[in-house]
């Protein structure tokens, strides 16, 4: 059984052990696979990242525009503001992001009219200024936290003022809670009404319309659900949701918007992030591998380097915001422990293991444009259509904020463009419980079809086998492995 015991880095970033070990079990598994094939031999295996959630802020900061935000997307700028804060490096592009979020805050907050409120955009902004040190009750001009208190029922629900009516749902509710509880003026009602969502089967809804004969859960909301609750202190009431997260799980490790669709990085890092929350370590270390199945590594072109694809290892117009979102779970740290203090100011460079492997390039690969303030690469031109589709949508899947059809703060019609959740063919129910237009189409399972690391590829010369390949792959893992976390501890030690 894995432990959940933890050490400590740095302020507010907790760092699990079981990290490097499934790191070396999938370079592991990869090495004794290629022992297995006549003629290739062990330096065919590509090495691996040093650090994943590092490499993917710094391929992250590179793609942000002028360097201060994700092409005017605000949900997606939060989100990258808090993967960078999980891994304490990149301090000052985040700082730049916060500032043009703070400049920005009416635009997202206020999103409908100058009276308006988007209690999920409100709440996501205001965890955003409290993990960078910020005041949440004047950022930007606006007082977030009375904005939001302002906007909650006597029942404990936060609901929009918009006039397109109100499309808060579960993220919303769970930013707000998460927000609020860092404050310090989290309302006992509102923890009571978000526990109270929870469906029979133990998971949570997206819809908050309070209908038992309608109530579905799925991952995201899940997800969000359980981070929310524990923050708060109510761990027993997310066991029942953890123990229907871990029923969810796949055999390859991911996890899908529900049970039947295709696993993705966006559910699969909520899913991480709960169970890694709720102390439920083995899960979220599959769960962790598969993330690291879709991270383009040192195998990859260097200009992918650290990118997470969505539903496969391609670095493309959805990988933006596929990335930002798993930046934390790859960094095992829930949304209730990020904290922005004491960062690095810098990305770090994106470095590979053993130092003799990276290819032509060699083991290090710093992305330098990512710290003097990033470009308008690809990535960044396509945010907008990112991996959730949109960035407020009212639906469950963002890495913060929710969104399987957007960043679920409920700032944008459901139903925008949602990977997560079935298209319009197979959808049931209404567009308020998170329809989609974009569906499940167009990926795979991720290690549905192999197994270790997907960056690299298996050669394959040669029709017969050794003997005793096997032993020796064994022993040759073990090997790797050790001298790998040995040398990792003493590049630690001399940094």
């Amino acid at each position: 059984m894995i432990s959940t015991a933890v050490d400590q880095d740095a302020p507010g970033r907790r760092r699990r052990p079981w990290r490097r070990a499934a790191a070396l079990a999938t370079g592991a598994a990869l090495a004794g696979s290629l022992l297995t094939v006549p003629g290739a031999a062990v330096a065919d295996a590509p090495p691996e990242l040093e650090s994943p959630a590092e490499a993917a802020v710094t391929w992250s900061v590179a793609q942000l525009t002028d360097g201060t935000h994700a092409s005017e997307d605000h949900g997606l700028t939060a989100d990258l503001v808090m993967g960078f804060a999980a891994t304490g490096t990149a301090g000052e592009a985040a700082e730049r992001a916060t500032d043009w979020l703070e400049a920005n805050a009416a635009a997202y907050a206020r999103r409908g009219g100058p009276e308006a409120v988007n209690a999920g955009g409100t709440a996501k902004l205001a965890l955003v200024a409290s993990i960078q040190h910020r005041d949440p009750g004047d950022f930007g001009g606006l007082d977030l936290t009375g904005m939001l208190l302002e906007r909650m029922n006597e029942d404990g629900r936060f609901t929009d003022a918009a006039p397109t009516g109100d499309m808060s749902n579960q993220f919303s509710q769970s930013l707000a809670v998460l927000a609020l509880r860092r404050s310090g003026e989290l309302p006992d009602e509102a923890v009571e009404f978000l526990a109270s969502t929870r469906c029979a089967d133990g998971g949570f809804p997206l819809s908050l319309s309070r209908r038992p004969d309608r109530c579905n859960a799925d991952t995201d909301s899940t997800g969000m659900a359980v981070q929310a609750l524990v923050d708060a202190g109510r761990a027993a009431d997310a066991e029942p949701a953890l123990d229907w997260l871990e029923s969810q799980q796949q055999d390859n490790g991911g996890f899908g918007y529900n049970a039947t669709s295709a696993p993705n990085s966006n559910s699969t890092a909520l899913a991480v992030q709960a169970l890694i929350a709720g102390g439920r370590a083995e899960a979220a270390e599959d769960g962790w591998v598969w993330l690291r199945a879709l991270q383009a590594g040192c195998a990859a072109d260097a200009a992918d380097r650290g990118g997470v694809g969505y539903m496969d290892p391609i670095i493309d117009g959805m990988a933006l915001r596929a990335t930002a979102q798993v930046i934390p779970a790859l960094a095992e740290v829930p949304l209730g422990e990020i904290d922005g203090a004491g960062a690095d100011p810098s990305p770090g460079l994106i470095e590979c293991y053993p130092d003799d492997g990276g290819g032509p390039e060699g083991a290090s690969h710093g992305l330098t444009d990512g710290a003097d303030g990033g470009a308008e690469g690809p990535a960044a031109g396509g945010a907008s259509e990112g991996a959730n589709g949109g960035d407020d949508g009212g639906s469950s899947d963002s890495g913060a904020d929710g969104g399987a059809s957007g960043d679920a703060d409920g700032t944008e019609p459901p139903g925008d463009d949602d990977p997560n959740e079935p298209g319009p063919a197979s959808t049931s129910g209404d567009l308020s419980d998170g329809g989609s237009s974009l569906g499940d189409s167009g990926g795979s399972d991720g290690l549905a079809s192999g197994g270790g690391d997907r960056d690299g590829n298996l050669a394959s010369t040669g029709n017969s086998t050794l003997p005793l390949v096997g032993w020796a792959a064994a022993l040759l893992a073990a090997g790797a492995g050790l001298w790998a976390l040995a040398h990792h501890r003493r590049r630690r030690s001399a940094s």
